[in-house]
Parts: structure tokens; sequence; C-alpha cells
């Protein structure tokens, strides 16, 4: 039976939880603060794997009224996957995002009682289909979730240990992470330094974009300030704990960043 640290399983917490949640929900319009894994279709590559992961959408850099992602840069505000999808489906998605991103601000405690809600249940949908259970807070967000309190613990990894956390990160000296959290750092056009401090002393691989198209490959290593080291294929599928240390995850540009000239997307060659 799934529990919490503290003896409380996950099912009487959902039970405990509902109205409260419910409440939540209503007052800010929110469906849901998880997305569903086969909502995006890296994630759902992860299926064939083994892979359960669910991703959660803020608004970005500002978009939603508070900072989210304090490194943003130019190259990266132009690629961001929020804007990834249906274009059709965009101003819904849009609203979602911003309201969940003033909701976590302005409504801290009940935020944090909902998501806890639903990782519990994602977290028992991935043990009765025997998948690892994998969770992105940070799908278009840059939150060090590694300091934010929940249910009583320090952070939801801690009430989570069986979970796997993961995030893409462009803040390098985040430090004292759980070891259910693995971060991938992320190259942009500016920030050469911290990717290589990260490779070498900070634990973290770095993704890079790369201007290579569907179908073609990645190059097989890449050099960081006179240092080189080797390729991986980071859109095989997204659930980045798996992957070997020190080692670029290549990623090939995808919609807006295809045709990039800041600087975010390398060269293959």
């Amino acid at each position: 039976m799934l529990q919490f640290p503290n003896g409380e399983t996950f099912a009487a917490y959902i039970r405990r939880t509902g109205p409260e949640a419910r409440a939540f929900y209503a007052r800010h319009g929110i469906g849901s603060l998880l997305a569903r894994p086969i909502a995006n279709p890296k994630l759902a590559k992860g299926l064939d794997f083994g892979f359960l992961t669910a991703p959660m959408h803020l608004a970005p850099a500002s978009l939603g009224g508070f900072n989210v992602c304090p490194k943003a840069t130019a190259g990266c505000k132009a690629a961001c996957l929020h804007t990834a999808g249906n274009p059709a489906y965009m101003a819904g998605k849009a609203r979602s995002r911003v309201a969940k991103t003033r909701a976590f601000f302005t409504d801290r405690p009940a935020f944090m009682v909902a998501l806890v809600r639903e990782l519990a249940k994602h977290a028992t949908r991935a043990a009765e289909l025997r998948m690892v259970c994998g969770v992105r807070l940070n799908a278009t967000s840059d939150i060090r979730w590694e300091t934010i309190p929940a249910n009583g613990a320090r952070n939801v990894m801690e009430l989570f240990p069986s979970t796997s956390f993961y995030d893409y990160s462009k803040i390098a000296n985040r430090r004292n992470l759980p070891s259910n959290y693995r971060l991938t750092f992320s190259l942009a056009e500016n920030n050469d330094a911290d990717a290589l401090h990260a490779l070498v002393h900070g634990g973290m691989n770095v993704a890079v974009a790369f201007n290579v198209t569907r179908g073609h490959e990645l190059p097989r290593t890449f050099v960081i300030q006179g240092h080189s080291f080797p390729v991986i294929d980071g859109d095989v599928h997204d659930y980045r704990p798996g992957d070997p240390r020190g080692v670029i995850v290549g990623l090939r540009a995808k919609g807006r960043a295809i045709g990039d000239t800041s600087g975010f997307v390398r060269a293959a060659a």
C-alpha cells in the first residue's frame, strides 16, 4: 500500500483533501495542475520504455505576472515549448498556465495540497501499471522545487521517494538536491561557462539544441569552452534520470527554434 513517510496512505490523503482541492480548482478556474503523460508528445515516447511521466506547465518567464524562469534568455524565450502543440488550443492552454502560476504565488498552501494529491494519484496509477513513475514539475518553468515545503516535508521529493522527479534548468548552483530529483542543465546562447561547471563540478548533464532536423543524426561529440563531451540522443524519450553522467543531451531544434539566430541553437558540425 502506497503511503507517505508519516504513515498516511495515498488513498486516505486523496479522500481527506478532496473538498479543499475541489475548492482550490474552482477558485482559480483550474482543471488540474499536472498534465496527462500522453499530452506531451516527447513524454509520451517514454511510455514505450516503461516511463509514465506527468508534467506541470506554468506560464514561462513572466507571462503569468511572476517570473518563474530567473535565467531565461532571449533565445530560450523564443524557442520555449510553451508555444508547442496545436495552435487551436493555445489560448486555452495559456489561460490555464497563467491561472496555475498565479495560484502558485498567491494561494501556495492550497496549491501544494492539490499538487500532492495529484502526485499521489499519479504514483498510484504508475504502480498499477507497473511503470516507472516520473514527474517534471518544470515543464515550462525553472523553479527550485527542492526548496518548496509540502505536507510537512521539505519538498515533494521527500514525500514521494519512489517517484523520479527530473527537470531541465539554467540555474547552475542548485545544491543539496534530493536523491530522486535529477537535473539537466540547459545550454543557452550565453551560459557556456555555467554549462561547463555544471558538467564538471555540478553533477549535471547539459542539454543542447542543435540545428539538426528530424530524421538526421546528431553530432557524436560537442565542445564547451575547449572541453569535448559525448552526445546522446535526447529525442528518443524524455526520461533523463536514466542518462549516463558526463554527457551532452542532444536535442533537435523544433518549432520556433528552427532557424534560431540568437545562438541558443548550436551548430552540429
